[in-house]
This record gives C-alpha cells, sequence and structure tokens, in this order.
C-alpha cells in the first residue's frame, strides 16, 4: 500500500514550543482538527463528548462546532497515563 500525502490544512495543530499559557490556546479549531488532534474520528469524537468522555466544546453557529485548543490540550493532560511508584 501506499502512503497518504497529508494535505497542509490537515496538519495538526500544535502548540508553539516553549510558548507558556498564550492567546493561541484559546483559539478555536474546527471539529475536524479537534478530532486529529485528539487521534480520533469526528464521529467518535462526538461519539466521546455525548457520554462526557471529551472536552467541552463551543457552538460557532447553528450546525458549526468547535474546540478550544486549552480544553483539547487539559483533556489530553488529564487523560494521560502517568507511572506510578513501583512498590518495593
Amino acid at each position: 500500500m501506499g502512503t497518504k500525502k497529508c494535505r497542509k490544512h490537515c496538519r495538526p495543530v500544535l502548540p508553539p514550543r516553549g510558548a507558556g499559557l498564550s492567546d493561541d490556546y484559546d483559539r478555536v479549531v474546527s471539529e475536524a482538527q479537534a478530532a486529529e488532534i485528539l487521534g480520533y474520528s469526528k464521529d467518535t469524537l462526538r461519539r466521546e463528548f455525548k457520554a462526557g468522555r471529551a472536552p467541552a466544546r463551543v457552538r460557532l453557529s447553528g450546525r458549526r462546532i468547535g474546540y478550544r485548543l486549552s480544553a483539547i490540550y487539559a483533556f489530553l493532560e488529564a487523560n494521560s497515563e502517568k507511572p506510578s511508584a513501583m512498590p518495593e
């Protein structure tokens, strides 16, 4: 199988390196971009939101949904596995 070529608009939206919490984190990204950052499909992201297992979303218009980058990264941090102390 060949590899898919990524189009420019499909690149994940990542925070700038070395930057603290800034205006970039309050930016709203599309549902498709949020799903890509989280590693979900749009349908899975919708299901997870309805089940209460996804970041809060922002209604941009009657039919358009967005997600704040700060909410996405907070969700990822809260759901990241941390190594536990090894019992001796």
